[in-house]
């Protein structure tokens, strides 16, 4: 595995570098061996998890060539990190969270259409229906801030924020408070589709940033984080 680790880095660097540009077909198992110095076990496990990473494909009957950019991967290594991260790892997404998501809404508030708005507006009743039930409003919740990213018109944002989605639903479905938690998320999140709505983006912007902020304290004071 160290000896395969060291060819996945040096084809990165080659493919990073535009020395393999996207559509150029890899050479061959034993050109690599021999390249390389490595034996054919070591290349194919190199390949395999250079595909893996989004930057090989291979075309069967054709051979491998290195791959075009596609937000998928993006949003597959983003995913796997997320379900492997541990309490102080998510601290970290949400910051991350916080960061993309107030940019997010203040893209929103200039890009959005009324599709994007109805949409919006339909979450926060099923939001309101589904009071009692926490899995479907964490499902609810989630959809909103996704609709927002996709508003924002940046696909990157949107994606990233989608591989999130199954992590930040298990956190929100475990995590409410047994308090007033229901009327707190209802009241943040109006006021962020109403600057969306009203084409406040500074506002926007600063509603999603308070209503994010006061989950990342939650987290904090559940997890003893800093």
């Amino acid at each position: 595995m160290q000896r395969s680790a060291k060819i996945i880095r040096l084809i990165e660097s080659e493919i990073f570098d535009g020395k393999m540009p996207v559509g150029q077909r890899l050479e061959s198992e034993e050109k690599l061996c021999e390249r390389f110095g490595v034996s054919r076990t070591v290349i194919r496990e190199a390949i395999q998890q250079l595909r893996g990473r989004g930057l090989l494909r291979t075309l069967k009957g054709s051979g491998t060539y290195i791959a075009e950019s596609n937000l998928d991967t993006l949003a597959n290594a983003v995913e796997a990190y997320s379900a492997l991260a541990e309490d102080l790892d998510f601290l970290e997404l949400i910051d991350f969270r916080i960061m993309i998501e107030t940019e997010c809404a203040r893209l929103a508030a200039i890009h959005a259409g009324e599709v994007v708005i109805r949409e919006l507006r339909s979450i926060m009743e099923a939001m309101r229906q589904s009071k009692n039930d926490r899995s479907e409003f964490s499902r609810c919740d989630i959809s909103f801030h996704l609709v927002i990213a996709r508003g924002s018109g940046n696909r990157i944002y949107a994606t990233v924020l989608r591989a999130l989605e199954k992590k930040c639903i298990d956190y929100a479905r475990k995590n409410r408070g047994d308090n007033d938690w229901f009327q707190s998320i209802m009241v943040t999140h109006q006021a962020i589709l109403d600057a969306i709505e009203n084409g406040k983006s500074e506002i926007a912007a600063e509603a999603m940033h308070k209503h994010l902020l006061s989950s990342r304290r939650h987290f904090v004071d559940l997890t003893g984080g800093v």
